[in-house]
This record gives structure tokens, sequence and C-alpha cells, in this order.
């Protein structure tokens, strides 16, 4: 039985590729339209937009800005890249926990079966 496809072992790509998305998501998130989003228009139009004006536990970067940065371009700028990093750290533990059980599920097995 043949082994599953590998999906690249070149690292340096990899990295290249990070790089430059945390550099995009850092230039392009202060480019992002400033008009209200579906859930932002629809409170707007009903009239309880008002009420979400405290912070929330959950609104880890309010308004996709970070606090005390006064620069405009770098306050949502690193809020872009914060989002990247997140992201990644979330996609980067389930992957892994994924390989885990992939390769307990694999132990003991050989590499030839029979046909």
């Amino acid at each position: 039985m043949s082994k599953p496809p590998i999906v690249t072992s070149n690292k340096r790509k990899w990295l290249i590729m990070a790089i430059l998305t945390v550099i995009v998501a850092g230039v392009i998130s202060y480019f992002a339209s400033p008009h209200p989003d579906g859930l932002e228009r629809v409170a707007e139009n009903n009239g309880f937009i008002d009420k979400a004006k405290e912070p929330s536990w959950i609104a880890w970067i309010q308004g996709y800005e970070l606090p005390g940065i006064q620069v405009p371009i770098l306050k949502v700028g690193l809020a872009g890249i914060v989002g990247v990093a997140l992201m990644f750290l979330v996609l980067y533990g389930l992957t892994k926990t994924l390989t885990r059980r992939e390769e307990d599920n694999n132990v003991g097995e050989s590499d030839h079966h029979p046909s």
C-alpha cells in the first residue's frame, strides 16, 4: 500500500508564505471598509446599535483597532496581524491534534499490508 502524499517538506516556502500573509494582512486591513458590516447595519436600521457600545469580553479587538496606538495605519494594521497570528495558532493547534490522532491510530501498523 502506498504512503499518503506529503504536502511539502519545503519549510522555507511555507515560512515565506506565512511572512507574506502577515504583511498583507497588516497593510490591507487598513483599507477595509469603514461602513458597518451586516450585523452592525441591522442594529443601526432597527435602532439598537447603542446597546453594543460597551466593550465585550469576546470583542478582543474592539472596532478592529488596537487601543493605545495613535497612528491609524499602525493600530488597524497591527490588529490585522494579531488576527492572523491568532488564526494561525488555532489552526496549528487543530492540525497538531489531528496529526497526533492519526499517528496514534497508525501505531503498530506495518508499511506492508496484504492485498
